[in-house]
């Protein structure tokens, strides 16, 4: 990590494994040493040829704003250099491009199209208002605000509709 090493405990605790060569690397965390070598290999490849065949990264105009314009791929920089590490990486519950379908008043969508009575999702756990798109970092918030108001007061118009019966 240029200008900055890693905490000596991130390495004691076996959370960064580091390895001088990636068959070294490999072996610290599992994998088969020849796929690894041969996936970097493959990622140095798009790295110089300036298009990630496997994740697009660098394509949209979002990642090249962000990114390296003196790169051939703003995003991609060949791994060339010891030493190599490797951190773990979970699935997370957050995120902006999946998630519940719900409908204008944030309840969520029965398969067969019709809402589910009582259920809302809004924010990172239902389907983003903007498809498949992602104008930037915060984009989730406005649209989490506004259908959490509007649920809220579905929420509340069908309390008392239910305290009437």
């Amino acid at each position: 990590m240029p200008g900055k090493d890693f905490p000596k405990t991130w390495f004691d605790t076996g959370y960064i494994k580091m390895g001088e060569t990636p068959e070294e690397l490999a072996k610290k965390i599992g994998v088969p040493p020849k796929n690894l070598s041969a996936t970097i290999e493959r990622f140095n490849q798009f790295a110089w040829d300036g298009y990630d065949q496997d994740f697009k990264r660098g394509v949209s105009a979002y990642d090249r704003y962000y990114g390296d314009p003196t790169l051939n791929n703003p995003n991609l920089y060949r791994l060339e250099k010891a030493p190599y590490y490797a951190i773990p990486s979970y699935p997370g519950d957050i995120g902006t491009k999946g998630g519940l379908v719900t409908d204008q008043f944030a309840r969520v969508m029965h398969e067969n199209g019709q809402p589910i009575q009582g259920l809302y999702a809004t924010g990172n756990c239902a389907a983003s208002v903007m498809g498949e798109t992602y104008p930037g970092p915060g984009a989730t918030i406005g649209p989490a605000m506004v259908f959490g108001y509007i649920d809220a007061n579905d929420m509340a118009a069908l309390g008392a509709t239910l305290k009437e019966a």
